[in-house]
């Protein structure tokens, strides 16, 4: 059974009528906090429903529906309160008895927090946490013998070995025995599942602290391979060639609980799973409120329901002193610009240029910064600024130039752009999108149209399920006279991509040069429901009225 299958638990309250004898009836901050929640408004949701179960305290619905809420936005000292609550109304659930468990950890309560740990439903996620939690607890006792006989237990599963193996790798490390959390790390990365690149980082952290500075770079080269932007990766890579050690991930068992419930929350992620990996988030920044790995999770989580305050918020949380700091001050510059704060967003672009002279990732942002905003003019020295830093072109580099390439044509500089797009191709060969964008701009010229229809032929074949690009073979098709076969392709874009005027706009064109002119009038009608480009209304409206006449 998958993690999320595990995860996925019941914490919805649905409207309860409140009950009769509240010394106010909390109706507005009861509704206020739905509306909140409803558009991910996590700490506004969480005030109003904290001061309706104020007014309503023995409402059980309502504190079952607090707690929840008061978890997600990080409020645990509150929550907690609640918890107790419900246990003394004998109405504790899933997550009020966790909490108390926490409360126990917290307070240093190891041999109750033991007979808790029974005590928790079994029923999801929990299920797997249960042993890490006794193995945390007995590795702060130093009883490592219990601890062995729960890794061992892992062993003998045949599911979330990869994960169990991470947790025994960190248990061992905090117990002293580098030799077996080296094992156990390793053990965790020959596992098939999801990746984990906190793993890559305590392995290589484990091989520097025994001398294996070698292995160590080696790990940490081969998994920047694939994930190149990764900062603790490179902070890794960093300590091992320089022969520093990197601090263990665990250095008390309060960490051990924050690195076991932000795994969870990666993991869920993987499945865009937010609304649990966000409670799995604040169990996490509960136990290690110092946490950037967990504080930018969760503002990407805030950034992408559009809860710009939270996202902020975690932005914010993330010192000056973590391999994070830069990235998480290039993503606040980019919230401001999804806040649509422009004037805001650029300035904080431009102090970073200030910050970081010459760095590439700077640039870049707000070359695209302008270019999304439809300043081209102003794009394209940020652009140059970019390429002028390559010393050896990459692979990864064709991005680059395909977007200068646009940027360029949307400044009618065509020999420029039709420069940057063959230079894409170059380094990326039949790159799909810039096969595309190439070949339909020489068709849309007229110029070039054998190459151009083989090029979008093969962007066709390497990307069947993409309308835009469909759509591009269809028109080269009605270009070079081939109305028939321009009809078969155009019907297949508009069944791809339904909502754009363009594609529906060059089948009524096609559709009435082969004599279907209701269609195409149909066709037409629907383009100009699809609030085309300003300058083509008339255009479409002088179709619908006058007919088609093909002028190529």
């Amino acid at each position: 059974m998958c993690i999320l299958m595990l995860a996925m638990q019941d914490v919805s309250v649905h409207a309860q009528t409140m009950t009769a004898d509240a010394p106010d009836m909390p109706f507005g901050e009861y509704l206020s906090a739905r509306h909140a929640l409803a558009n991910k408004q996590y700490n506004i949701a969480a005030e109003n429903y904290f001061n309706a179960l104020k007014l309503d305290p023995e409402n059980i619905p309502l504190n079952l529906r607090t707690l929840s809420v008061l978890v997600m936005d990080g409020r645990f000292e509150d929550a907690i309160m609640v918890a107790h609550r419900l246990q003394s109304m004998d109405q504790d659930n899933e997550i009020s008895r966790l909490l108390l468990f926490f409360e126990e950890i917290k307070e240093k309560n190891y041999e109750e927090a033991l007979v808790s740990i029974d005590q928790l439903s079994s029923a999801n996620i929990l299920h797997i946490l249960k042993p890490n939690f006794k193995g945390w607890i007995l590795a702060e006792q130093g009883k490592k013998d219990e601890v062995e006989e729960i890794v061992q237990g892992f062993e003998q599963g045949t599911t979330f070995r990869f994960f169990n193996f991470f947790q025994s790798g960190l248990l061992f490390e905090y117990l002293g025995d580098l030799e077996q959390a080296e094992l156990y790390y390793s053990k965790a990365l020959a596992e098939p599942g999801p990746l984990n690149l906190r793993t890559v980082e305590a392995y290589g952290g484990v091989l520097i602290k025994q001398g294996k500075t070698d292995e160590a770079e080696a790990i940490f080269l081969e998994y920047l391979e694939d994930s190149p932007a990764n900062e603790q990766l490179k902070a890794g890579l960093s300590a091992a060639r320089n022969g520093s050690e990197i601090p263990s991930l665990v250095s008390s068992i309060d960490d051990g609980f924050a690195e076991l419930f932000y795994t969870v929350a990666t993991i869920l992620m993987q499945d865009n799973v937010k609304d649990v990996a966000t409670s799995y988030l604040q169990y996490a920044l509960y136990f290690r409120y110092e946490f950037p790995l967990a504080h930018f999770l969760q503002a990407q989580i805030f950034e992408s329901d559009k809860y710009f305050e939270g996202a902020s918020k975690h932005f914010n949380l993330i010192s000056n002193d973590s391999p994070l700091y830069f990235q998480s001050k290039i993503q606040r510059a980019w919230l401001l610009n999804d806040m649509d704060q422009d004037d805001a967003a650029i300035a904080a672009f431009e102090a970073l240029d200030e910050e970081y002279p010459n760095n590439r990732e700077v640039l870049n942002s707000i070359a695209e910064f302008y270019r999304t905003h439809e300043r081209y003019a102003e794009a394209i020295p940020a652009y140059n600024k970019v390429v002028d830093l390559i010393d050896e072109e990459q692979e990864r580099d064709w991005v680059l130039y395909y977007t200068r390439g646009i940027v360029f044509d949307q400044e009618k500089r065509w020999p420029e752009a039709e420069k940057d797009f063959k230079k894409a191709l170059e380094l990326r060969p039949e790159q799909p999108m810039v096969l595309n964008y190439l070949a339909y701009s020489w068709v849309d010229q007229g110029v070039n149209y054998e190459e151009a229809k083989a090029m979008l032929e093969r962007a066709v074949e390497l990307r069947p399920n993409d309308g835009y690009i469909v759509d591009s073979l269809g028109w080269a098709l009605f270009k070079m006279g081939e109305d028939e076969q321009a009809v078969k392709i155009l019907e297949r874009a508009a069944q791809l991509q339904t909502q754009d005027w363009a594609i529906n706009d060059h089948l009524g064109d096609v559709y009435w040069t082969v004599g279907r002119k209701n269609e195409a009038r149909f066709q037409w009608r629907h383009a100009l429901s699809l609030s085309p480009d300003e300058d083509k209304i008339e255009g479409i409206r002088d179709k619908i009225e006058n007919g088609y006449e093909k002028s190529f």
